[in-house]
């Protein structure tokens, strides 16, 4: 899982120097990590970009003055597309880069249980003071973004369903519990306990399956129930446009 007050984190560039280096190895060296870090510092650039589009779509102050917002999975990567898709390029990667990249990838840590396919809008309402005060959030299921994309919003506003009061509560509580949303909350439930005690949750399933799997997208809320009631259909129409722009700009690229 990757988890950023400004968007998709971004751990801090670190370049390992192995064995002894001539001079044309250190100035070679040197030229590299400067490229990396031309490149790091344009990539920060892109991602606060990102951010400020993202609050302004989910009517928050797009300079962060009136509501916030988290990324984490995969819904980051679809953000960045939808970037491109409205003419924001991303920085283009050096040959430099590609290898540090490379080399950063062959190191990394293989994500949690239930994050590696499970994605997280997190929105801090304006107001909020941080984690569960005025805090939404929206569950996305990385398998279903391109059968999402394919549906209008309003297929996906009709069939929300009402997780916690309706007459499928049960059967989806259960599917929640046995799929990627359940591990991912169970793998952050000492931090983020407000994940499993929502007060409320509307959800929208696999019209084939319906609730006999986890839902493709969910919106909770334990701090902030009557926001999710009130603005299901709002959030869900925000969402849908980052996905099919978001789909958009891949093929672009």
């Amino acid at each position: 899982m990757s988890v950023s007050a400004a968007g998709p984190a971004e751990p801090p560039v670190q370049l390992k120097i192995v064995g002894e280096l001539s001079f044309t190895d250190l100035r070679a060296t040197s030229a590299r990590i400067e490229k990396v870090m031309e490149y790091h510092s344009a990539r920060m650039d892109f991602t606060r970009d990102t951010i400020k589009s993202l609050c302004g779509q989910f009517g928050f102050d797009p300079d962060g003055n009136g509501g916030n917002l988290m990324l984490s999975g995969e819904i980051g990567k679809v953000a960045e597309r939808q970037m491109e898709s409205r003419g924001r390029a991303m920085p283009e990667k050096s040959q430099e880069v590609k290898d540090w990249e490379a080399e950063r990838q062959s190191q990394a840590s293989v994500p949690p249980e239930g994050w590696d396919k499970s994605s997280l809008i997190t929105l801090f309402l304006p107001g909020s003071q941080g984690t569960d005060d005025k805090q939404v959030e929206i569950w996305l299921d990385n398998r279903a973004f391109e059968k999402l994309g394919k549906m209008s919003a309003d297929e996906v506003k009709a069939g929300l369903v009402d997780m916690l009061n309706g007459p499928d509560a049960a059967a989806s509580q259960v599917a929640v519990d046995d799929g990627a949303f359940g591990a991912a909350m169970r793998t952050d439930s000492r931090y983020h306990p407000e994940y499993q005690q929502s007060k409320a949750r509307l959800g929208f399933f696999d019209p084939q399956q319906g609730t006999s799997a986890q839902p493709w997208l969910m919106i909770q809320s334990r701090s902030e129930p009557g926001y999710v009631q009130e603005n299901a259909g709002k959030l869900v129409d925000t969402v849908m446009s980052i996905l099919k722009e978001g789909a958009a700009g891949r093929t672009a690229g």
